[in-house]
């Protein structure tokens, strides 16, 4: 079993921290701040609960103003990367507000070792202007993790991180950072830039596929980036997603056969199922194939999930079979419920044939 991700906060992490801190201030605790931390009640603290407590206690424990902590916090910053490093990132954000120049300065050095996306998003709330002017900056400096906070910094939907529902109305100050990232040369950037195009997907579908048409052909990295962005619109079977990525979808495909290993499945089995899609069209025709599953919820009523299965370029009257294997065992995202379940094949986002089956 992995050791649990809060278990990067731990008692060698904060002597370090603690020494390193002590080194370069007179002032601070050292004694104080470690069993301020290492306590009867730091096992009971969580991942964000331990990240933030540490933040505290380096601020509780020193006598010096934010500008000074603030140099030797980005001084140190170096020593410790990954997740354990984004303590630094979490200090700014917690004392940082009232100190746009110094802090934003050092979330820039921060996010190298290890990430200030979450860090520099409460700046953009309060300085949007300001802060975005910068990330347009950093969009073209010359190092990638710097690149990459300039994109997934404003992602407007960033998962576990403060919402930015401006940009969810309005995403037009995202975009020229995009526009500088959309052929770089990292694919640690090109997958920031995929995501926050996705994001943009979910509130403003029209403003990403204009940029994506403008996008798409000029570029194999930045192909990729369209490829990944519109994701979310070409599984659901968006016409101009699929007419961007150069998906057939007016082409004619029929689904010959779909065919259920059981008609009845216990909550915890699996089953397998087999289709066959042929290409009736005189030509060749290039499709995105995938299948849904429409599962029964607690109130009785059925909740899609898309899988994708592959993309295909059809020879005329060309048939493929696909076997595919589906479990029905109850994961942490996804409690099964039993009644009637529904099963759909999905060739360019239309679903040509469905049966149905019974979990119990």
């Amino acid at each position: 079993m992995p050791e649990p991700l809060k278990n990067e906060y731990n008692e060698t992490f904060v002597n370090k921290l603690g020494d390193l801190l002590a080194e370069r201030d007179e002032s601070f605790n050292l004694d104080g701040f470690v069993c301020s931390i290492i306590n009867d009640n730091w096992e009971d603290r969580e991942l964000k609960a331990r990240m933030r407590h540490i933040t505290n206690m380096v601020h509780a424990h020193s006598s010096l103003d934010y500008p000074d902590q603030l140099k030797i916090m980005t001084d140190i910053s170096s020593h410790f990367g990954g997740l354990a490093g984004m303590t630094f990132p979490d200090y700014v954000e917690v004392y940082g507000l009232d100190h746009l120049k110094e802090s934003m300065d050092a979330l820039k050095e921060m996010t190298k070792y290890s990430s200030s996306e979450f860090a520099i998003r409460p700046f953009i709330v309060k300085y949007e202007k300001e802060v975005m002017r910068s990330m347009l900056d950093w969009s073209q400096d010359e190092n990638e993790h710097v690149r990459r906070l300039a994109s997934e910094g404003c992602r407007s939907r960033l998962p576990w991180a403060m919402a930015l529902p401006a940009f969810k109305k309005d995403p037009g100050l995202i975009l020229p950072i995009l526009e500088n990232l959309k052929a770089d040369d990292s694919l640690y950037v090109r997958k920031s830039v995929a995501n926050n195009i996705n994001d943009i997907t979910k509130d403003n579908p029209e403003v990403a596929l204009t940029l994506c048409e403008k996008w798409y052909g000029k570029d194999a990295h930045t192909n990729w980036i369209v490829k990944h962005g519109l994701r979310t619109l070409l599984k659901n079977g968006n016409e101009r997603a699929l007419q961007i990525i150069g998906f057939d979808d007016k082409a004619r495909f029929e689904v010959e056969a779909l065919q259920l290993s059981e008609q009845k499945v216990k909550i915890g089995d699996s089953f397998n199922f087999e289709f066959q899609i042929s290409n009736k069209e005189p030509k060749q025709a290039f499709a995105k194939v995938g299948f849904v599953v429409s599962y029964q919820k607690a109130n009785g009523s059925l909740s899609d999930k898309i899988f994708h299965v592959t993309e295909k370029e059809f020879a005329s009257v060309d048939s493929t079979t696909f076997n595919k294997k589906l479990s029905f065992k109850d994961l942490t995202t996804r409690k099964h419920h039993p009644g009637l379940h529904k099963i759909g094949v999905l060739v360019n986002g239309k679903k040509l044939a469905e049966e149905e089956f019974e979990l119990y």
